[in-house]
């Protein structure tokens, strides 16, 4: 068996959020526009989603997945509804999806195919 460097599993991990990012970037620029603004809080959104699927790439080097993921899927969901300009209820809402969506990560990541 070969033996990969300890450094592999986070650039990978890297290379998956900043695809993540651009892609936020792309295509929600399309609905909120490219403003600095926008271009900042949409790459951060990217981030959060691309983080979560850290775990399923690289277990190794997580000690307590569903926490890491549930986590991520929050704040994730919560910088959308900040984007989208929500009110308090919106905020609950982005909350409670991302505490669901976060503890399913698991089941719905093995679900997207990267080319």
């Amino acid at each position: 068996m070969k033996h990969r460097p300890a450094t592999a599993g986070y650039k990978t991990i890297l290379a998956i959020v900043a695809g993540f990012a651009a892609a936020f970037v792309l295509l929600g620029g399309i609905s909120v526009g490219y403003s600095p603004i926008s271009i900042l809080l949409l790459a951060a959104v990217g981030v959060l989603f691309g983080a979560v699927a850290a775990p399923e790439i690289e277990p190794a080097l997580f000690r307590r997945p569903i926490l890491w993921q549930m986590s991520f899927t929050v704040l994730g969901c919560i910088s959308v509804a900040a984007l989208l300009g929500a009110a308090f209820e919106g905020y609950a809402l982005a909350a409670i999806v991302g505490i669901v969506a976060g503890y399913l990560g698991p089941y719905w990541i093995r679900q997207v195919r990267l080319p």
